[in-house]
């Protein structure tokens, strides 16, 4: 099931893809663009808790996505990000590639035991995410996206000291309003 705005609908998958996609298409244009459905998609974190961008509205936000065996590459990501930004909300977001023979069940098992209980990971199993933003995720991304729910920038790579000084400029560009 897909949940679009308030209303709750069946769509098939292909129909899903097709739909971001054209949505999404401006993303090709530039930073500054909406994320469409994306913004109100609700994922399922490792607890069954629900959670979505939408959620984090009027604050600046690094939604990270990755594949989820790669989930401890984005460490140092957080680490540089939490000792420079201290009420920075990162949305976490672990893909599962469609070659993965995982589910969301085998999925949240695995990082409710490896990952702290106070982060949360939504986990997208059917690769909405990815797909729709055409991500290869088997190197963490990240998405700056302010304020008003539009991306403002991507990134993509393990951390790095040059890729990090990108990406905080970004954020504090964001952060302070200019």
């Amino acid at each position: 099931m897909t949940r679009i705005g308030l209303a709750v609908t069946e769509i098939p998958s292909v129909w899903f893809k097709a739909f971001v996609l054209v949505c999404l298409l401006p993303l090709a244009l530039g930073a500054g663009s909406s994320l469409g459905p994306l913004d109100e998609l609700e994922l399922r974190d490792q607890y069954g808790e629900l959670g979505s961008l939408a959620a984090h509205r009027g604050q600046v936000v690094v939604v990270i996505i990755v594949t989820a065996r790669r989930l401890r590459n984005i460490e140092a990501w957080e680490r540089e990000l939490r000792q420079r930004f201290d009420d920075l909300q990162v949305l976490r977001i672990a893909d599962v590639p469609e070659r993965s023979a995982a589910d969301y069940g085998r999925i949240a098992h695995k990082l409710r035991d490896r990952v702290p209980e106070d982060v949360a990971v939504l986990i997208d199993a059917d690769r909405r995410w990815a797909s729709a933003l055409d991500l290869d995720t088997d190197r963490p991304n990240l998405l700056i996206v302010d304020r008003d729910g539009r991306l403002a920038s991507s990134y993509r790579g393990m951390f790095d000291d040059e890729l990090a000084a990108d990406v905080i400029a970004e954020i504090e560009r964001l952060v302070d309003g200019s």
